[in-house]
This record gives structure tokens, C-alpha cells and sequence, in this order.
């Protein structure tokens, strides 16, 4: 048990200086960064190839995800962030598109006929709310919000809905992703009994299963670690080329979560 203990430990502390080194690189950055999509992909691990960018200056980029011809406009936010914007506030999601943001995408458009005619909300969409603003212009909503509790992620999703025309609403707060309960009792408000939830994260060391079982409580869970064969295909191409992977931070797997028939 002890050696145990001190593993999981030793786990957390490798996974939290990594982080921090993500952002202190975003700090020390100037504005002369590099804007292409690569540098606001998926830290040094860059991605799963899922996503084409194609440059329209002055940081807009015109994304589409493979095997769709459907496209938005998104702004990338230059990643030189003053220590004030560091502190205080999960700016991650400002650092880039990172993988579970990629792999949703790809999902839910691969799955759009169980958005038809709904109410969506995107929870901590990060600085694009790329997948709900796809599933968003696909038409197939009745009504899409997006959110996240960055402000300046909010903020700029909001630049972007102006290039796209789409009529959404966005909203910033409604939780913080580190607090599991507090993401637990967000879903159980906002969604009616048989309402569904699509969660996405990699596994870190154990912390998606936490959640999981957090849930089983209220919701009917399902755990979805194979997509298809397209998806199979570019993670295994993606990852036998880049030597950081690291399938514990960069895969994410998705959670299905149906709230019980009862449950408040």
C-alpha cells in the first residue's frame, strides 16, 4: 500500500510539473510567436491528425475535421500571457486545442443525429468551443451554448461566432474543471432525467475513473475507449511518430453519461 501511495504521488507530481512547464513556455513567449495551428495544438505532443487548418491571417483560421466538408472560423489566441492572466484563473484552455477538444470534435460529428433538434450545452469549450461550434453549423441543434470559465476564452469564442453568423450564446463560470464535484452538480441541473453527457478527458492516473464512479450514483455510464477505424488509424499513426505521447495525459476517453429516470 505504501509503495503504492508514493507512486501515485510521484504520478501527480510528474503530471503537475509538466503543466506548469506548458505554461511558463506561454508566459516567456513574445508576440512574435508562431500562429500556425501546430503551436496551438496539443502541447509538445501535437495531435491526432483529426483537424485541417487552413490561414486566414491575423490569427483566424478556417478548421474542419476529416471526412466532413463542414467548416468554422476560429481565432487561435497568441499564447504570451502576462503572469496576472496566469494567476488565479484555469487558463489552459487558452493554451491550445488539446486533444480531447480534437476527439470530441470528431465524435459528434460522427454521431450528429443525436443532437437533432436539442438543446446543447458545451461545458468548457477552452478558447475555440471547437466541437460545439461544428455540431452548431451543422444545423442539427434546436439551441447551442457554449461556455467555459475563462473569460478570455469566452471573450474570444465570442469574436469567433461573429465570422461564423451562428446563432449561439456563450457563457463563462459555470464551473471550474479542476472540481469534480462542482462539475457533477452542473451536469445534474442542467440536464433533464434521460438527458445525455459526453465527457471527454484522458485517463491521468486514475481521475476519469474517479469521476466515473462519482456518477454511477445518477447516471447510467458508459465508457467508450475505441471510437473506429479512422480514429484507430491516425492515434496509432500519430503516436508511433511522436516520441511524447504519452497515451495517459494525451488519449481521451469518453464517458456517456444518461441521467436516471428520479434523480434531481
Amino acid at each position: 500500500m505504501t509503495g503504492s501511495n508514493n507512486e501515485n504521488c510521484e504520478n501527480k507530481s510528474t503530471v503537475a510539473r509538466r503543466r506548469w512547464k506548458i505554461l511558463a513556455e506561454a508566459l516567456q513567449r513574445t508576440s512574435a510567436r508562431d500562429a500556425s495551428p501546430d503551436s496551438a495544438s496539443t502541447r509538445k505532443f501535437q495531435s491526432f491528425g483529426l483537424l485541417s487548418f487552413d490561414s486566414l491571417g491575423q490569427d483566424f483560421y478556417s478548421v474542419r475535421c476529416i471526412n466532413w466538408d463542414l467548416k468554422v472560423t476560429v481565432r487561435l489566441l497568441r499564447r504570451d500571457f502576462s503572469p496576472t492572466q496566469l494567476t488565479g484563473f484555469n487558463n489552459t484552455g487558452n493554451v491550445c486545442i488539446w486533444p480531447s477538444e480534437e476527439i470530441l470534435t470528431y465524435y459528434c460529428l460522427d454521431n450528429l443525429s443525436i443532437f437533432s433538434g436539442k438543446s446543447v450545452l458545451e461545458l468548457g469549450g477552452g478558447m475555440t468551443c471547437l466541437a460545439g461550434m461544428l455540431v452548431a453549423a451543422s444545423g442539427e441543434p434546436s439551441k447551442m451554448v457554449l461556455t467555459d470559465g475563462n473569460a478570455l476564452s469566452v471573450n474570444n469564442v465570442k469574436v469567433s461566432l461573429q465570422r461564423n453568423y451562428l446563432p449561439m450564446e456563450t457563457y463563462t463560470s459555470l464551473f471550474f474543471d479542476e472540481g469534480r464535484e462542482s462539475l457533477l452538480s452542473t451536469l445534474l441541473k442542467v440536464l433533464r432525467p434521460g438527458g445525455t453527457a459526453l465527457v471527454v478527458a484522458p485517463s491521468r492516473s486514475g481521475t476519469f475513473q474517479t469521476f466515473a464512479s462519482m456518477c454511477r450514483p445518477h447516471f447510467m455510464v458508459a465508457v467508450v475507449e475505441k471510437y473506429d477505424q479512422v480514429v484507430d488509424q491516425h492515434v496509432q499513426k500519430q503516436t508511433t511518430m511522436d516520441p511524447y505521447y504519452n497515451k495517459n495525459l494525451h488519449f481521451p476517453l469518453l464517458m456517456i453519461l444518461k441521467k436516471k429516470i428520479g434523480t434531481n
